[in-house]
């Protein structure tokens, strides 16, 4: 078994850090969260995160869990997932595989319940090192699309997602609040 401690440490040096980071550029926004996946992105270069993960005592795909919410994880996606929301901001950085990272903002104003006018804002391929982030809701929108088998993410979230998701159907501008069980990889 291999030993754990530098690992642990270094993901402690990075979550003080990502701290750091938001208090100096006034909390999650666009500097930040460039500045937040520069820093990650030595982070994400380790190759024993996969066993800090399964070793860590927390649920999920979660390295790290601060009890203001900030939430280190490495996720793992198989498929290409539904459009959805996290209700929380991101930052992530390519692990392992290559994906397409679509990130959509909405333009509708949110008033009607199941109806959700969206806008591609970005989309990006995202290699190991890469960095790309999602903002604060209402604008959590976004969806992975893996190019060459399941893709292997470092994540670190504002807090740690929701249950209750939205998944949005962008053919007919319309989305459902389900958990990810229930909907994660199909469209709604």
């Amino acid at each position: 078994m291999t030993d754990l401690g530098p690992a642990l440490a270094e993901v402690e040096a990075f979550i003080a850090d990502a701290h750091a980071i938001l208090d100096a550029q006034g909390g999650p926004n666009e500097a930040a969260f460039e500045a937040i996946g520069e820093r990650m992105k030595p982070l994400a270069r380790r190759k024993d995160l996969e066993q800090l993960r399964d070793a860590a005592p927390l649920p999920g795909n979660r390295i790290w869990s601060e009890p203001d919410g900030l939430t280190l994880m490495l996720a793992t996606f198989p498929a290409t997932t539904a459009v959805h929301t996290h209700g929380t901001w991101g930052v992530m950085v390519g692990y392992r595989g290559t994906e397409r990272y679509r990130q959509w903002v909405r333009e509708d104003d949110g008033t009607k319940p199941g109806h959700a006018r969206l806008r591609l804002y970005r989309d990006i391929e995202v290699s190991p090192g890469d960095a790309g982030w999602w903002y604060p809701p209402p604008s959590d929108i976004h969806q992975q699309l893996p190019t060459d088998g399941a893709v292997l993410e470092l994540i670190l979230m504002g807090t740690p997602p929701s249950e209750r998701r939205l998944y949005f159907d962008l053919e007919n501008d319309t989305y459902v609040e389900n958990t990810p069980a229930e909907q994660h990889y199909r469209a709604p």
